[in-house]
Formats: C-alpha cells, structure tokens, sequence
C-alpha cells in the first residue's frame, strides 16, 4: 500500500524554527509529539491540543517540505540510487547558480529514498537556513 510520508516529530520542530507554517494533512502536538490527522472538515480529529491556535505546529509531507525549500530557499533535493541500486544517496543543490552544497555518496548511504529525503531536509534546515 502506498502512503504519504510525514516528516519526523524533530524535523517538523527544526521546520517550525525555520519559518515553516504551512497547514497540510496533519500537525504535531508539542505536549504528546502525536501526529494527528485532519478530518474532512478542516478540524483535528481527537485532539484539541492540535490546532494552529494551540500549542502545535504543522507536520508536512517530506514533499510538501522538499517543495517549501526549493520555493521559498532556492534549496533542491536530489535523492539517487548508489552505483549498485543497493542504497540511496542524496544531492543538495543550491540554485540559481547550481552549486552543489551536499553529497551524501560514500560517507552516507540510505536504505530507503524516503530516509534520504529525510536526512537531506534535516541537513538543509541545520546547516543551509
């Protein structure tokens, strides 16, 4: 089964440091670190700690974060395979001027694409902002 992959509990907390406050699908609650879940109607389900006037902040998709620092910092992730398509390595590059700030390659491999992405927003938010 397919899914959405959220950004992790600390992630989300580096994002909302950085300036990040988008509202998508869910939200973290800073007292239970819980993801919670929208309702179809715009309110939390189960959780009145969650919301944007309470103490939470949003739990973007790895996407939807990928997109904010591409948009608003000029920041571009790209995931790849290894030489042998065993591991994931990933590549941050710095645009307009296209200069690559990270390479994760030997030093750092990933055994998924979805880890890469998270280790590189991580890295960007740390060291990039």
């Amino acid at each position: 089964m397919i899914t959405e992959d959220f950004v992790s509990f600390e992630t989300a907390k580096l994002l909302k440091e950085k300036g990040f406050d988008v509202w998508g699908d869910g939200s973290f609650g800073v007292a239970t670190k819980i993801w919670k879940e929208y309702s179809p109607s715009g309110i939390l389900n189960d959780c009145s700690m969650c919301s944007p006037s309470r103490k939470a902040f949003p739990a973007p998709t790895l996407q939807m974060t990928m997109k904010w620092l591409r948009e608003v910092h000029n920041l571009e992730i790209y995931p790849y395979h290894n030489y042998d398509n065993s591991k994931w390595w990933v590549e941050i590059i710095k645009y307009p001027n296209s200069v690559s700030e990270y390479e994760s390659g030997k030093d750092e491999e990933f055994d998924t694409y979805e880890e890469a992405c998270e280790a590189a927003i991580k890295y960007c938010l740390e060291n990039l902002i």
